[in-house]
């Protein structure tokens, strides 16, 4: 029967980050091919990421600020507390025997991004900044054109207005994740260059996201990957 400090030290183990991991603030932005690699060969971010595109997969529920506020707080409360006085197992005792409230203790601790966070004694403990914006999660940037397969190349990407966003990032990729071209626009349109026209053959995926920013700067909103291709001309064959 193994130990408790043989248990824990397997999952500091299965916990531990590498320098090449995706630090949590990222996960919503466009990877490098390099970093590409690394995610797919790495059991800790593809779980951490898995766990980020659930929470905001979710539809946003009304008391979601207080559950966030409550695991702020029971950390705080808890880094601040004498050790001896804590109580053998812990918080991990409360978030280990339900697999759910693991996903959303974690999920909840993700949406903090700008809080970060460190371990003390196997436990997480809350980082303090000043002036850190609380940030849930983010909304869907709705798309609007170009997706799937269209009849001739996009001269613009367009996309629905978020509500609140001042501006907006954009990226044009490689079905690797290789950027091919990055804009920022101003309205809920982007003009394509010709450069990236060029590229755009018949036959060829390409992929594009668009991410609304609010006047901090802050992601409000992502559309995700989506993906187009322009079609291939179909030959007609005629019989006499």
């Amino acid at each position: 029967m193994k130990s408790k400090s043989s248990d824990q030290t397997v999952l500091k183990r299965m916990l531990q980050a590498t320098a090449d991991c995706i630090p949590v603030e990222r996960f919503g932005e466009t990877r490098t091919a390099a970093e590409n690699e690394h995610v797919n060969g790495c059991a800790r971010c593809q779980t951490d990421i898995a766990l980020w595109q659930e929470f905001n997969d979710a539809a946003p529920v009304p008391d979601e600020g207080a559950a966030v506020q409550w695991v702020v707080a029971e950390l705080r409360r808890r880094r601040q507390a004498p050790l001896p006085a804590r109580a053998s197992g812990g918080m991990w005792r409360w978030l280990l025997p339900s697999t759910g409230r693991l996903v959303t203790a974690a999920a909840a601790l993700a949406g903090v991004v700008t809080i970060g966070y460190v371990m003390r004694d196997g436990e997480p403990a809350v980082r303090e900044l000043q002036n850190a914006p609380q940030v849930y999660r983010t909304a869907q940037v709705q798309v609007v054109a170009p997706v799937g397969d269209i009849a001739a190349p996009p001269r613009a990407l367009e996309w629905v207005a978020v509500s609140g966003a001042v501006g907006y990032d954009v990226d044009v990729l490689e079905v690797d994740g290789t950027i091919l071209w990055r804009g920022t626009s101003a309205t809920s349109r982007i003009d394509l260059p010709s450069s990236v026209l060029a590229q755009l053959v018949p036959g060829k995926t390409v992929l594009w996201e668009v991410r609304a920013r609010s006047a901090s700067g802050a992601t409000v909103a992502n559309s995700g990957t989506q993906r187009f291709r322009v079609e291939l001309k179909k030959l007609s064959t005629s019989f006499r």
